[in-house]
């Protein structure tokens, strides 16, 4: 397939978080799996020290009344790049900001920058066969190849909600479109342009990064205010999980001096030692991360705090919650059994994970589920509840089929909880099945290989419903 990326960012090349970085490593993927993959995005002033060449190819792009050119550059390293040049857009000391400022012109540079990328894909050959969106700044691509009829397939992710990409009315007259599309059923929202929301409605196909991301999404604490738009439109909506690199979330499980045996034991011993708890404990070190967007998820294990803690059994709570009377009760209770660290860094996070034997996630997953996929690849359990989408990363166990890496309660409430944290307890008790249960959950990938075989389906599904058409 011939697959052109749209997309704002691309690392190394300019990246200001995770997009670029995310954007790479699906190209390269996608590049090894057989696919002819090329990238456009904007010229920035950063992007100079890779000395592009220019293609020779220029062409006019129509911003309401008037006519902007368009130059394209190429770069073929770290894979094929197409840079849009204008300079009076993207020649700047930011790619969205500068001075700690949005730029006022947002709006119109990255109107122009959908106008020539989907200008660029009718004129490659050979022929475009998807175009791949990525956020708000490439959300109006969909927008223009629907409305122009274009030969390809879109498809458009979706990275982060919570940038949209809306703007003031009068913008709209920049984009050239009917005034049809001004409208509930195109790219108003709210009386505002709204790139995403635009891009939502046209495109063949948009994706959210997995389905707890999907479902979350639909939540009004977590749409942004286009979790109605998502739900009108789930018919085409898809959650494909983001790849993980386990050469940065998952590093070596420590060793640990004097020790023999294998590293998840000495994690433990290690991290038992680190917050100064009772390193003798026979049961299971339980670990409750509490996700930054769901400071409550500390509520149904409140009610069930005794239960845990007198089951020989250690409980590491990392991340705010609100319910701070009964976290300083039980570290006067369980001094050497229960810890808590409101304001973990990255680097204990992860020895947490490293080092307990299930974790515990009675709240939100977080919008890419990064931290049960983490848990699973140090083979700590997860004790998850059955929300939408969770199937997607996690199996139940199953004793009679010995099937499973995790364990699910369906029961939205302490009772189901602490069922499923027994039942967890129970088995950690059963060595030979316990170590069987996390081999599975070890072997489980999310890996940008995954991700990419994943959205090359998708691909061709879009490919072959355009041919029965």
């Amino acid at each position: 397939m011939k697959i052109l990326m749209a997309t704002s960012e691309f690392d190394p090349l300019v990246s200001t978080g995770d997009l670029g970085e995310q954007v790479a490593k699906l190209t390269a993927e996608l590049r090894k799996l057989g696919h002819d993959v090329s990238v456009v995005l904007p010229f920035y002033r950063s992007i100079r020290v890779a000395e592009p060449k220019s293609t020779g190819v220029e062409f006019q792009v129509s911003l309401g009344a008037k006519k902007v050119s368009a130059e394209i550059f190429e770069s073929t390293a770290p894979t094929q790049i197409f840079l849009v040049r204008k300079d009076e857009y993207f020649d700047r000391s930011g790619v969205y900001s500068g001075n700690g400022k949005p730029y006022e012109d947002n709006s119109e540079r990255f109107i122009f920058f959908a106008r020539a990328a989907a200008e660029l894909a009718s004129r490659l050959s050979p022929a475009v066969d998807v175009v791949h969106c990525h956020d708000w700044p490439a959300a109006l691509v969909p927008v223009f190849v629907r409305d122009q009829q274009l030969p390809f397939r879109t498809v458009l992710t979706i990275h982060n909600l919570e940038h949209q990409g809306s703007f003031w009315s009068f913008d709209f007259a920049l984009t050239g479109l009917p005034g049809s599309y001004f409208s509930p059923r195109g790219v108003e929202f709210y009386g505002r342009l709204n790139f995403l929301k635009g891009g939502i409605l046209a495109a063949d196909a948009v994706t959210l990064p997995g389905e707890v991301g999907l479902f979350e999404a639909f939540a009004p604490q977590h749409g942004f205010g286009l979790d109605v738009v998502l739900r009108e439109n789930q018919s085409h909506l898809f959650g494909v999980p983001h790849g993980v690199d386990y050469s940065q979330t998952n590093p070596p499980l420590p060793a640990q001096k004097g020790r023999r045996g294998n590293g998840k034991a000495a994690a433990r011993q290690n991290l038992l030692s680190e917050l100064g708890l009772d390193s003798a404990v026979k049961g299971p070190v339980i670990a409750l991360p509490v996700d930054p967007s769901d400071a409550a998820a500390f509520n149904q294990v409140a009610s069930i705090l005794d239960l845990i803690l007198t089951s020989d059994a250690c409980l590491i709570v990392t991340g705010e919650t609100m319910r701070l009377p009964e976290i300083l009760v039980a570290e006067r209770k369980y001094p050497t059994r229960f810890a808590y660290r409101p304001n973990p860094d990255q680097e204990l996070l992860q020895r947490v994970l490293a080092g307990a034997d299930f974790a515990i996630f009675p709240g939100s997953l977080g919008y890419r589920g990064v931290t049960l996929q983490t848990a699973l690849r140090y083979g700590t359990l997860p004790v998850v509840r059955a929300d939408g989408g969770i199937h997607q990363l996690v199996t139940d166990y199953d004793p009679f089929t010995d099937t499973g890496c995790g364990f699910i309660y369906q029961r939205n409430s302490s009772r189901g909880l602490w069922d499923a944290v027994r039942r967890a307890g129970q088995l950690y008790r059963r060595r030979d099945a316990w170590n069987a249960l996390v081999s599975r959950a070890k072997a489980v990938d999310f890996s940008w290989v995954e991700s990419a075989k994943a959205f090359a389906a998708l691909y061709a599904t879009l490919l072959r419903h355009r041919e029965a058409a």
